[in-house]
């Protein structure tokens, strides 16, 4: 779905219900996935219902960023992206330098 019809959802769902009933709802959410992970992990639950809280939890988050500020949330995402890329950068490159010197 298109970003600016995302954003008239989330706003509609925040008009209809509210920010404090949008908020218990994200915590609700939060709540199922880690009940879904941790009966995926003890294989109660497929893939399938971890996908369906993701999806949820997802839905959720995006509301939020909406409510504090979507830009500076899509800002804020692509900063810890390429911090983590950059750590993964440098341990990749610390790795393969252990292991030259190892089979030297």
């Amino acid at each position: 779905m298109e970003k600016t019809k995302k954003i008239n959802l989330f706003e509609r769902a925040f008009n209809l219900w509210g920010a404090d009933a949008q908020v218990k709802m994200l915590n609700e959410e939060i709540g199922e996935l880690l009940a879904a992970m941790g009966k995926f992990d003890r294989r109660r639950v497929g893939v399938h219902d971890v996908i369906t809280e993701l999806a949820d939890v997802s839905i959720m988050v995006e509301q939020m960023a909406d409510l504090f500020g979507y830009e500076e949330f899509e800002k804020e995402k692509d900063y810890k992206l390429t911090r983590l890329e950059e750590r993964l950068n440098k341990y990749e490159r610390e790795r393969n330098e252990r292991n030259s010197e190892v089979s030297v």
